[in-house]
């Protein structure tokens, strides 16, 4: 017979081969939760496998429809402790497996990015770094790879052109598009690991027409992959770009060849769903990630870390962040094995929340991002959950 520690001060006891049937450890502590007449236990593992990490809210652009021109937080860029802080409570989590440098900023911009990668590097784990790819030059290039950078993702799209112009960059594109060439080349002389080079392209109206020029496009840069998202609007100005609720397909070419140390391998595309539908999932809980924000809050996605408003199918919706504790205050796995995060990872799991998209009733709730079942936040009309709206995940 083992003892397990559950909620507060009480304690069940299992047969040991009941624990060792469920990979359970001797005094380990579960979350208890009863409904419907069953009494189901969530064992408090530190089983996190993938982390996302926003190192800066500032950005070298100022695209039109970033979130960042609308959202309710202040600006910031993570210090180095918090990021020492992040690095250490990640070591607690033996199954993680991807690190990604990304959130709404542009990680390139943080000064002390060189550091933060050597110092990610030391978890030995894949390293992922989305970016606009106008800082990627041959020095950036050169450092990303000497920390074994394994995955780059430039977002590459008219909505990042426009913000060329604005920013009065001259050849914004093609100095984008010569650093991702250069980056493949330079990858080309490192050993291990390989390089896996993506682009992602926020699809509107505006720019639909030129969905078909990716495959071209990836194909002479050297990209293994392109990831197609729909746009979230956050003005009402903006619901006129939005393509997902469209009776035609996008019909893209999905695959391309690309050339890889000597060899071939074929490129994928990405695309987004089109239409709401019944099935919900969340990625980030079915990959089991969290996701750091720049002052050390942790929160369970991107959709829910920061504060800002968006509009579905018409509707005005508040979304507020929602952090369930910070790195600068107590260790990431105890943050990870709270209470509060092992229920609502559970809740997500079987997707218990109303559908407010498919209800007829005009009630107040969803404004403000919760539902009638008494869910605050509610993932309840999540485009996310939906994979209408895409996030770079690497491998």
């Amino acid at each position: 017979m083992t003892t397990i520690v559950m909620n507060s001060d009480h304690q069940l006891t299992l047969p040991a081969k009941t624990v060792t049937y469920l990979g359970l450890q001797p005094g380990q502590r579960l979350i208890v939760e009863a409904r419907e007449g069953e009494l189901t236990l969530y064992p408090t593992r530190p089983d996190a496998r993938r982390a996302y990490v926003e190192v800066t809210t500032r950005c070298n652009l100022d695209c039109a429809m970033c979130m960042r021109q609308v959202w309710r937080d202040a600006p910031g860029e993570m210090s180095w402790e918090t990021f020492q802080a992040v690095i250490e409570g990640l070591r607690a989590f033996p199954n993680l497996r991807r690190l990604t440098f990304g959130g709404f900023g542009e990680p390139l911009v943080h000064p002390r990015l060189p550091d933060m990668l050597e110092l990610a590097a030391t978890l030995n784990i894949g390293l992922t770094v989305t970016t606009n790819g106008l800082l990627l030059d041959e020095t950036m290039a050169r450092l990303l790879l000497k920390a074994g950078v394994d995955w780059v993702v430039i977002s590459l799209d008219t909505v990042h052109v426009q913000a060329y112009d604005r920013a009065r960059i001259k050849g914004g594109l093609e100095q984008v598009l010569e650093n991702a060439r250069r980056l493949v080349q330079l990858a080309e002389e490192r050993p291990w690991p390989p390089l896996n080079l993506g682009l992602e392209f926020v699809a509107t109206r505006s720019n639909q027409d030129e969905l078909a020029r990716l495959r071209e496009v990836a194909r002479d840069v050297g990209a293994s992959s392109v990831l197609v998202s729909n746009l979230l609007p956050h003005t009402e100005e903006m619901t006129k770009e939005i393509l997902y609720d469209s009776d035609q397909p996008l019909g893209l070419p999905l695959s391309w060849p690309v050339h890889d140390r000597g060899a071939i391998v074929w490129g994928r595309m990405d695309l987004p769903r089109m239409k709401w539908g019944a099935r919900r999932h969340c990625r980030f809980i079915e990959d089991r990630a969290l996701v750091i924000g720049w002052d050390g809050g942790v929160s369970p996605c991107y959709a829910l870390m920061h504060s800002y408003p968006y509009y579905i199918y018409s509707r005005l919706k508040n979304v507020s962040r929602y952090v369930l504790g910070n790195v600068r205050e107590q260790p990431l796995a105890d943050i990870w094995s709270s209470e509060e995060y092992v229920r609502f990872r559970a809740k997500v799991r079987d997707f218990r929340f109303v559908s407010c998209v498919d209800c007829g009733l005009a009630c107040t709730y969803a404004e403000e991002n919760e539902d009638c079942w008494g869910n605050a936040p509610s993932c309840a009309d999540c485009l996310w959950a939906q994979d209408i709206v895409r996030c770079p995940r690497g491998l």
